[in-house]
């Protein structure tokens, strides 16, 4: 009986643990309106790992990717290797999928998928990777969505480069350490890459 007790209460832990790492009603990082008025650590740049699931536009990848290296982040690349003539959609969605299962499973501090296009055939596939992401309390941000999923919950942020600098653009490695720090920002930030 003891025994039962022990399991259910560990069984118990477990399950609270994982959705301690899932904010009600909010996206995990988009989930501080204003700053703490407590002044506290947070994560140092150096520090945040960030899991890059490339797009079919290798070169413009490169370019995000180089702008968050050079701001010393810490960046892991899935490519997803359009070089065969016989890519289809959805084979290019499972590779990009698979990158962000891969990135859930050795813990980033955030994950940014380039170009995801979700569509009717991949939309549950795209759902559950995300929703992985989601439960082990890491923000995704998506760089330049082609179609971004239906349910805001799966993602903190909209990044759309401007590398024409506007006034209104940020650097993509300030974008990317605000949502990995969970600080407040806008739901879409145009960030520059160069």
């Amino acid at each position: 009986m003891m025994r039962r007790i022990l399991r259910l209460l560990a069984c118990g832990a477990v399950v609270l643990s994982l959705v301690a790492c899932t904010p009600t009603g909010r996206a995990v990082g988009d989930t501080q309106d204003s700053m703490p008025s407590i002044a506290h650590d947070s994560t140092h740049k150096t520090d945040i790992t960030v899991g890059f699931v490339g797009s079919t536009d290798t070169a413009a990848d490169k370019k995000a990717i180089d702008a968050l290296a050079d701001d010393t982040l810490n960046v892991y690349y899935a490519s997803l290797d359009t070089s065969g003539d016989s890519e289809t959609a959805d084979k290019i969605a499972a590779t990009a999928q698979q990158g962000v299962t891969d990135f859930v499973d050795r813990a980033v501090k955030i994950v940014i998928i380039s170009g995801i296009d979700v569509t009717d055939a991949n939309r549950d596939s795209w759902n559950q990777a995300l929703t992985n992401a989601r439960e082990a309390g890491i923000p995704v941000a998506l760089l330049n969505p082609k179609h971004a999923p239906e349910d805001e919950l799966l993602y903190a942020a909209v990044l759309n480069t401007d590398d024409a600098a506007s006034a209104k653009s940020v650097s993509i490695a300030d974008a990317v350490i605000t949502i990995a720090r969970d600080e407040p920002h806008d739901r879409t930030i145009a960030v520059a890459t160069e």
